[in-house]
């Protein structure tokens, strides 16, 4: 029972000590509540498998472009059949597309996006609906009978969970269809979807050339990683490069997680940066307490001594003070697994509001119990890596040394150079996070600030799917666009509206253009520049603020029995014709298609999609929807006393077709912002790491340096006695301390340097370069690293000699 008796013994050292067992405690609290915090929430946002069997081998595959990835774009269906029929190292492939689905019961339209495949995307989740069936082969022939599978939270919001649900018909897009299943609660895959249609793709239909885009999703086979799938992909893409020149150079494909898809695969090395910050803030919290146990460990080296001396094993000397070290860490990571739980509960809450639509299913933050089991074993390295040291440094006293010396407590050379290592670890890990942290902060809020080329105030907009069974010729288009603009301007509450096919900050695909005189051979079609594609109504640039520039703008008369013209950015103008001062009359066409358009007006840069890389820099080429009809728009609306026009424009919409409904109504603020919020609350996090960092390191500088002049009381009486005034003695300990910052510095700019480009090269620079950031950090870290050496060396020197002397 000896490891009872030596817990109680660390139990009673640290009730003895009560302020410095805290003071730990809540230092290894902060370190590993703040692990624990990144880690779940990274891991659920771009690691974690999806929530199903074999989830750790789901991928899609995705298509590149002349090394350019696209992680989440769609393919041609005549790829995605080669793709299944020629691959040995993946399986179960399959594909779905997206479709509109406006469900209508008794008047009221909802929207909702809904996913067409085949049975097998079932089967590939191995799901099984909880009432009805799913799609079988006769489901997807075309003309077979309309049915639909729906999802539980459809069910039961729209349907009011209704037990004779199956078998019961509504309006989807205007067509009966027969509900015939009802997937389980929480199943919504592959993106957050709650109708399930069946594809009935014709393949006799189409060609090579105009064979629709799908989505394929695939599993990887046993043993087989993403590089392994995507050497086969390349060489099955290259196939058909050989095969099909015209359409296929320049295209390959690769595999990509359903994580890297929603989320990006640019915004992984910001999450691995964030990883390697909180790991920075850990070290911290772990050099803090292991140098207190170390001061401790020290300060009762003759106590120690005595023990050894007269035959105490120094196994038990080190288990003792394993079991404060063990303690402390433990209590600090209950505490930081309570700090952590709450932080990921308010952060579901604000994932929420920062996703434009909906947050991924498996978005679910939550301490489950891999984060426990991780965070035991957090615990076990933080309990040795913070206890090892000290208890070693314990066990290697001098017995004969310590027990002649007369002071109580006295620091060993070694243990000293050991303290100022840790100090000098600090330093260097506090002013490399709060450094990168600034750095973003400061990217970030450029990115805030930055001029889409409009301007939002007072603008609403809400999007509209029109469904093709209704809206299929030009003419109907036109008269719903027509007579959706002249409602909307009837409105009291709403000055001026109009419409475009996406607005300025929403999501888009830039497209392939043509210019004239330099048209490419069909072979070198993915050379082709590209541009932003939106069609607009006749006066929503005006109305959004953009300013003309040169020629003029679209106007109502630019219809279908008109010249063809379109209106381009400053951008477009500046990266194709540099050398041309005089753009008005040249000529477009979109890559693949007949007519041109003539250009009639240039605008200023208008930022379509988020504002950095290279959809911030993507010019754009405005063509009428009169001329150039589209069946999914933004309505956009504005109000001179800028009030809610929200109830407005969804009034206006069901007037004129009650299966319709707009869907995220919202101002054109919070659709830019959007592109910015997820990024600021990184920078914030990151902020709190650089604080608590610099706390850490501020706080252990002092208790170290405190407790290394306290140690030297009699030291600095002698020099006191013998004529060393205040300001020398305060000057030599201030001069030892700026020599550990000076090292620590030193230390972290190499890091500062090597991270700091990453960051600008996926986000943009920032108004300030890496080297500024990085020297107004040191300059802040300084003066904190001076204050906590100035405080106990004042306290030093306020000291009497003669009370100096006898200090023990």
């Amino acid at each position: 029972m000896s490891w009872l008796f030596d817990l109680k013994y660390a139990i009673r050292l640290m009730l003895k000590r009560p302020g410095f067992t805290v003071f730990t405690m809540l230092i290894m609290a902060c370190g590993l509540g703040l692990c624990i915090y990144m880690y779940s929430l990274i891991n659920t946002l771009a690691f974690k498998p999806l929530p199903f069997p074999d989830g750790e081998r789901m991928v899609m595959v995705s298509p590149s472009m002349n090394g350019i990835r696209f992680g989440d774009s769609p393919m041609s269906y005549a790829d995605f059949k080669d793709i299944r029929d020629k691959s040995q190292r993946l399986e179960d492939i399959g594909y779905y597309y997206g479709d509109v689905a406006n469900v209508s019961i008794d008047g009221k339209a909802s929207h909702y996006i809904a996913i067409r495949s085949r049975s097998d995307l079932f089967a590939f989740t191995h799901t099984q609906p909880i009432m009805g069936r799913l799609f079988t082969d006769a489901d997807t022939i075309e003309g077979a009978n309309p049915v639909a599978v729906i999802g539980y939270e459809l069910w039961q919001n729209y349907f009011g969970g209704r037990q004779d649900i199956i078998g019961q018909r509504v309006q989807i897009n205007g067509i009966g269809t027969e509900i015939i299943g009802i997937m389980p609660l929480g199943y919504e895959f592959p993106m957050n979807n709650q109708i399930w249609l069946p594809s009935q793709l014709n393949e006799a239909k189409f060609t090579v050339e105009d064979a629709p885009k799908v989505s394929i999703f695939a599993k990887l086979k046993p043993g087989i990683n993403l590089a392994d799938a995507d050497v086969e992909l390349q060489d099955i893409m290259a196939s058909r490069a050989l095969q099909y020149p015209e359409i296929n150079t320049g295209r390959s494909a690769f595999t990509i997680t359903f994580m890297d898809s929603f989320i990006g695969e640019d915004s992984k090395p910001i999450f691995l940066v964030m990883l390697l910050g909180v790991g920075f803030v850990l070290l911290l919290a772990c050099c803090n307490v292991g140098n207190l146990l170390l001061a401790r460990a020290t300060e009762r080296s003759k106590e120690s001594a005595i023990r050894i001396a007269h035959g105490a094993p120094t196994f038990r000397l080190v288990i003792q003070m394993m079991w404060e070290s063990t303690l402390i860490c433990t209590l600090g990571g209950i505490l930081g697994v309570l700090f952590a739980g709450w932080g990921l509960s308010l952060t579901n809450g604000l994932i929420r509001s920062i996703v434009p639509v909906k947050p991924a299913f498996w978005w679910e933050l939550g301490l489950d119990a891999d984060v426990l089991l991780k965070t035991v074993l957090l615990v076990v390295i933080v309990s040795l890596v913070t206890g090892l040291l000290p208890a070693w440094k314990m066990t290697q006293c001098n017995i004969n040394e310590v027990l002649r010396d007369g002071t109580r407590g006295a620091q060993s050379r070694s243990s000293g150079r050991i303290s100022r290592i840790l100090v000098i670890f600090e330093v260097a890990l506090s002013c490399a996070v709060l450094s990168l942290g600034a750095l973003l902060s400061l990217v970030v809020y450029e990115a805030t600030k930055i001029d889409y080329g409009v301007q939002p105030q007072g603008i609403y907009t809400g999007k509209i799917s029109l469904p093709d069974q209704y809206y299929n010729t030009p003419e109907s288009l036109l008269t719903f666009y027509n007579r959706l603009q002249s409602d909307l301007e009837a409105s009291p509450t709403i000055s001026k509206a109009g419409m475009m096919s996406s607005v300025p900050g929403a999501f888009m695909v830039a497209s392939k253009v043509e210019l004239e005189g330099r048209q490419q051979l069909r072979s070198q079609q993915n050379l082709l520049p590209r541009a932003n594609n939106v069609t607009v109504m006749p006066g929503t640039l005006k109305l959004l603020g953009v300013k003309l520039e040169e020629g003029r703008m679209l106007s109502l008369s630019d219809d279908q029995n008109s010249q063809k013209v379109v209106v381009i950015t400053r951008s477009f103008a500046q990266r194709y014709w540099p050398e041309k001062s005089h753009i008005i009359g040249k000529r477009i066409r979109w890559a693949g298609k007949n007519g041109w358009y003539t250009v009639v007006g240039v605008v200023s840069h208008v930022i379509q999609g988020r504002p950095f890389g290279y959809s911030k820099r993507m010019p754009t080429v405005y063509r009428s929807l009169m001329q150039a009809p589209v069946r999914h728009l933004s309505v956009v609306a504005n109000s001179a006393q800028r009030e809610n026009l929200t109830i407005p424009i969804e009034q206006a919409v069901a007037d004129i077709d009650t299966g319709l409904s707009v869907y995220q109504v919202k101002p054109l603020a919070q659709v830019i912002a959007r592109n910015t919020a997820g990024l600021t609350y990184i920078a914030i996090l990151f902020n709190v790491f650089g604080m608590i960092a610099v706390l850490l390191a501020g706080s252990g500088i002092y208790g170290v340096m405190a407790k290394a002049i306290s140690q030297r009381y009699q030291e600095l009486g002698i020099r006191r006695a013998l004529g060393a005034t205040e300001s020398r003695i305060i000057h030599m300990l201030m001069k030892q301390g700026w020599l550990q910052l000076l090292i620590g510095l030193l230390i972290s700019g190499p890091i500062v340097m090597f991270v700091g480009p990453l960051i600008t090269r996926i986000l943009g620079h920032s108004p300030w370069s890496v080297w500024a950031l990085f020297a107004l950090t040191a300059a802040g870290i300084s003066g904190v690293v001076s204050l906590a050496t100035l405080l106990p060396a004042l306290k030093a020197v306020r000291l009497r000699p003669m009370d100096a002397l006898r200090e023990q």
